[in-house]
């Protein structure tokens, strides 16, 4: 007898079927058989309504569970069955042995979402009980490319289902088994069976009902719709048409019952009775249906945890009475856990995590894909900071900034010899502090290559499939992951993070099944590693955990799909945006919708596709409408989290239209007020507020407002004078190329040398080792052509000669395995090499022009040097500048020595003023004034200042066109080369530095007048002095500032597009805005010479009347 029960939602059709079940008693029996989703509701269901006897009374099974029944009876459960993992494998199989037969998949994509495809295209022709003889006949029925593609999967399912049922084993579905076995096992002989919630049937499960007609007592079916002939019904009718088809077929009598719907009395009655039907407006009370318009996401999770919260205690229901749904609940799982906590309500995501966002599958696939890669950077640490690897984090970020540094990959990992490199950088010393990291170092390098490079032998050794997972799962023992697994499970119970440690507590098992599967499948057959690898994470990209609810009173959160039985008080209808909710469906899988047009023409019905889908969507919805019985509330964002505007959904103008006197709702703030950690947020926000006096007369949260007060009074422009002190010393220490970073900005100085904090860098050939290199080629060259009597003396091809001689010195200290570099960087330091050669001929040519000569090269101030350190006093505070100038030129005349710093710049600057006039760019001026104060006993005699020269050191590009004469390449260059600086304004030491410096300087940076006078680029005697006094009016205030424990963010720069910020390394520490708090700009403006002046001339009177 077969029993069908149709009926729109709420007519009674589960109550029904508890109530026959209840009627029929224990004997004989029933089976409740519902979709896999919905068992744990339905078996709560059953036994609220028959109490402590529901259990003799009938089984609650999902078709899987029955499936399992069946073949525990009938010995069927050691011919094993496989999972979506499995599948996949036996897919790839099955597809390389067909594969030169094929002609539209002939080349296939080797990635996991091509071959999901295949699979599910070969579950569903199963579903549908396709037979590959029944594709092989319609092939020559169909025209063109669909033809083409039918006869390629034809051979493709042929495949596959050959391996499924090879000799001796039987891996098909659990759903042919149990059709194929269910009447020898008897576990429906003569029952009442029930399939309640389905909403259509495949051809497999349309076989499962015969045969339940031939041996059950009787079956009954529930579907979802009145026969009214609308279209969101259309599956159901189909489906009731097709049971008494098949009814008649057998000879068993049949029986459809419509069950009507009662008169609709509340709002929500009238909106689930209307929404899909009759339009008729409600005019009564609407105050059980809500819409919220929230700005964000994030705005419209708050609005329903506070609606939650006010609902729950008011005594409206508990939390397990209220359930939130959304169609895409994906893209808000991670704002409701966060929200939701924050606002202190329960909830359970009914969700299936993805395993390879778990450590332990992200150490299995790291690991794999670091011996396989060539134990590349992201490999490996893709695995070693999963905390499974036997390394703290402490340790995985000093191994990090190591392999980072000096660009560790490949077997260097793995390989006898230590590493060498200075864990401080390129060509810095070793220090005994360095030296004991570096054997720290080595050691973690052991701990990780160790078993590293067993897996790799392991891997490389064995042929064949089995023997590299006996290898891996060495690699797994050694790791002890097993225990580490469940440690980490314990330790989420004990913080009371009880979903996750469920998660973590089936990986294991998972990762076993897994890996006997893949043994199981592949047997002995021969693989390398890298195939091995792509196989084996291929299947775990298969796999996900779930946990059941940890608390028996929390919100229940769900896909609407997938909460179809849920009856609620109220619903959270979230995320009513247009294309979201229906969703759209974009395709059909590798079958289109017109394949399967053709295909059902020929008699090959499939699953639903196209419109079905879309009517499929809809009756999601209107379940979803019907769950709730005393609240729904609707809710939608009104932009995405890139500000786009997003569109409501066409669900909210139908509820309006329905439901005139609808409450609309917005998301204010107020609904912050529910909860004590959004309300103390909310507090903060305007301290001394009522808000905040509420908190503040509760001594329970006393501590957090304390908290919060000194958090919003906090300024980062002040160290305390014992910070200061520990930071910095009693008394400070700088060398002069710190001076620039101090002035530019307060902070980036506290990163940089108060808490040494550094980005990671690799230890290459950078900007600022071209610097080096180009320091050390003009110092070494410059003084061995002094030695020799000056440039002048020397040919050029000797001078050439000697270029080349420094530079492979230089390449033979610091640049060993040259040959074995990248083509890349040997290029650039090729063309680095040409371009040397090119600024000591130009120096060479200034040199040969001068009657300066260089008197010193690094030429040291301090405690080492040969001139003793820069100290100045100010405010009770001492500083102390040591530096080391690049090159001292000097001019000796009248028994005065005229001295000029020379200071060799790797990058683009240039001496300006107005960058003086802001305490940068002083180092030259600071080294030149301390000659002239310390010089004479170091070079006998007088010493005038005669000025500062920046000499570009830097790699020259030049364009060099066709037609390019070589002249015009000369002049090119030599705007390239030209110095900048400060000299001094004495026709004769003008001359004695560039002999055509009046005529028409090619070397120095001056600008002359249409009279043939200096215009720019000099400087008076007088005017030197006062800069002197300047300089050391600069180290003052840098002394004042680091006493006074000044850390301002305030960078300086020439507008908001350049300046201190553009490139600092510590800009997501610092997070500066201008004008907030004490952050602020300090705009560098261009100056004229007669203001520059005048600024001096008022910074020495108040350095004068201070003292």
């Amino acid at each position: 007898m077969l029993r069908i029960w149709m009926g729109r939602a709420n007519t009674g059709k589960t109550a029904r079927v508890l109530q026959a079940i209840q009627e029929g008693g224990e004997d004989p029996g029933a089976l409740l058989l519902c979709p896999e989703h919905a068992s744990h509701r339905a078996e709560m269901e059953l036994c609220r309504a028959l109490g402590p006897g529901a259990a003799r009374c009938a089984q609650v099974l999902s078709l899987r569970l029955l499936a399992g029944r069946v073949l525990e009876r009938t010995e069927g459960l050691t011919d094993g069955t496989l999972d979506a993992g499995g599948k996949l494998l036996l897919m790839h199989l099955s597809l390389q042995e067909v594969l030169p037969q094929l002609t539209v998949y002939a080349r296939p994509s080797r990635k996991a979402p091509f071959l999901r495809e295949l699979v599910a295209v070969c579950e569903e022709l199963i579903a549908s009980r396709v037979q590959p003889e029944d594709l092989g006949d319609v092939c020559p029925l169909l025209e063109g490319m669909s033809g083409e593609k039918v006869r390629d999967l034809a051979l493709i399912y042929t495949a596959y289902l050959s391996r499924l049922c090879r000799e001796g084993e039987d891996r098909r579905d659990l759903m042919e088994k149990l059709v194929e076995r269910l009447e020898a096992s008897k576990c429906s002989a003569g029952k009442d069976v029930y399939l309640d919630g389905f909403t259509y049937f495949t051809a497999q499960e349309m076989k499962l009902i015969e045969i339940l007609l031939r041996t059950a007592r009787s079956v009954t079916v529930t579907l979802l719709g009145d026969g009214s002939g609308l279209e969101i019904f259309e599956q159901s009718v189909r489906a009731r048409d097709r049971l008494v088809r098949l009814a008649e077929d057998c000879g068993s009598a049949w029986a459809v019952e419509v069950l009507s719907p009662r008169e609709p009395e509340t709002a929500l009655e009238h909106l689930t009775a209307c929404f899909f039907g009759p339009f008729r407006r409600y005019e009564g009370d609407c105050g059980g249906v809500e819409l919220c318009r929230a700005e964000s996401m994030f705005a419209e999770t708050e609005y329903v945890a506070a609606r939650i919260l006010e609902l729950v205690r008011s005594g409206a229901c508990r939390f397990r009475d209220v359930g939130v749904a959304a169609r895409n609940l994906d893209e808000y799982e991670a704002t409701i856990e966060n929200v939701f906590e924050r606002y202190g309500v329960p909830v359970y995501l009914s969700r299936r995590s993805d395993v390879l966002e778990k450590p332990v599958l992200s150490l299995l696939a790291g690991a794999l894909d670091a011996v396989t890669g060539g134990y590349e950077y992201e490999d490996m640490f893709r695995w070693l900071k999963t905390g499974l690897a036997g390394l703290t984090d402490s340790e995985c970020d000093v191994l990090e900034n190591y392999v980072v540094a000096w660009d560790i990959h490949g077997s260097m990992w793995i390989r006898d010899s230590d590493w060498t490199g200075n864990p401080a950088g390129w060509r810095e010393r070793f220090t005994p502090r360095q030296t004991e990291e570096l054997i720290q170092i080595n050691a973690l390098r052991r701990r990780v290559g160790g078993p590293l490079g067993r897996l790799a032998a392991g891997l490389r050794e064995q042929k064949g499939a089995r023997g590299k997972l006996e290898a891996l799962w060495a690699f797994l023992e050694e790791l002890e992951l097993a225990r580490q697994l469940e440690e980490r499970t314990r330790r989420l119970e004990e913080l009371g993070q009880l979903q996750r440690a469920r998660e973590y507590s089936q990986l294991w098992e998972l990762l076993c099944g897994v890996m006997d599967q893949f043994a199981a499948i592949l047997e002995d057959a021969e693989l390398d590693g890298e195939e091995f690898a792509r196989l084996l994470k291929l299947v775990l990209t298969q796999y996900d955990v779930g946990t059941i609810p940890v608390s028996l009173d929390q919100v229940q959160a769900s896909q609407i799909t997938r909460n179809d039985r849920q009856r609620v008080k109220h619903l959270f209808l979230m995320g009513c945006n247009d294309h979201v909710l229906p969703a759209v469906q974009t395709g059909t899988g590798l079958l289109s919708r017109e394949d399967r047009d053709r295909l059902r023409e020929q008699g090959i019905e499939l699953a639903p596709a196209g419109m079905d889908l879309f009517h499929m969507e809809l009756q999601y919805l209107y379940a979803a409408l019907a769950q709730p019985t005393q609240g729904l509330h609707v809710s939608w964002p009104a932009s995405d989290l890139s500000g786009t505007p997003l569109r409501p959904s066409f669900v909210a103008g139908r509820i309006r239209t329905l439901l005139p006197g609808v409450e609309e709702i917005s998301d204010k703030r107020a609904g912050r007020l529910t909860a004590p950690i959004p309300a103390l947020e909310l507090a903060g926000g305007e301290r001394g507020g009522a808000l905040w006096q509420y908190f503040a007369g509760e001594e329970r949260w006393q501590g957090a407002l304390e908290a919060m007060d000194r958090a919003a009074r906090m300024r980062r422009g002040r160290l305390s004078p014992a910070a200061v002190e520990t930071l910095y010393g009693r008394s400070y220490r700088m060398s002069a190329s710190r001076i620039d970073k101090v002035n530019s900005c307060h902070f980036a100085y506290f990163m940089q040398y108060g808490l040494r904090a550094r980005e990671r860098r690799p230890a290459g050939f950078d900007a600022s080792q071209v610097g080096t290199f180009l320091h050390y080629v003009l110092e070494n060259v410059t003084r061995e052509a002094m030695d020799r009597g000056g440039f002048g003396r020397m040919e050029e091809r000797d001078l050439r000669a000697l270029v080349d001689r420094v530079v492979d010195q230089y390449m033979a200290a610091s640049l060993p395995g040259f040959d074995a570099r990248e083509e890349r960087f040997k290029y650039l330091f090729r063309r680095l090499r040409r371009t040397v050669g090119v600024i000591v001929e130009n120096v060479a040519e200034e040199l040969a022009a001068s009657d300066f000569v260089p008197v010193a090269f690094e030429l040291e101030f301090g405690d080492d040097g040969a001139l003793p350190a820069i100290t100045v006093q100010a405010a009770g505070a001492s500083l102390t500048v040591t530096g080391k100038v690049d090159r001292v030129d000097g001019w000796m005349k009248d028994g005065k020595l005229y001295l000029r710093v020379v200071d060799y710049k790797s990058g683009k600057k240039a001496f300006d003023l107005s960058d003086v006039r802001h305490g940068l760019n002083i180092q030259m001026l600071l080294y030149l004034f301390a000659l002239e104060r310390e010089g004479s006993a170091l070079f006998g005699g007088e010493i005038v200042p005669a000025g500062v020269l920046y000499l570009p050191a830097r790699d020259v590009l030049v364009s060099q066109g066709r037609g390019v004469d070589g002249q015009a390449l000369r002049a090119a260059l030599d705007k390239e080369l030209r110095r900048s600086g400060l000299v001094l304004d004495q026709p004769e030491v003008l001359r004695a530095m560039e002999h055509s410096a009046l005529e028409g300087p090619r070397f120095l940076p001056l600008t002359l007048g249409r009279d043939g006078s200096v215009a720019k680029g000099v400087a008076t005697a007088a005017e030197l002095g006062k800069l002197g006094r300047y300089v050391e009016a600069v180290l003052e205030q840098i002394a004042r500032e680091l006493r006074r424990g000044n850390i301002d963010a305030d960078p300086c720069g020439r507008s908001e597009q350049e300046n201190a910020c553009s490139y600092c390394e510590f800009a997501s520490a610092c997070h500066f805005m201008d004008g907030d708090g004490e952050d602020r700009m300090e705009l560098i403006r261009p100056v004229k010479p007669a203001e520059f002046w005048a600024h001096v001339d008022r910074a020495i009177e108040e350095k004068e009347g201070a003292q």
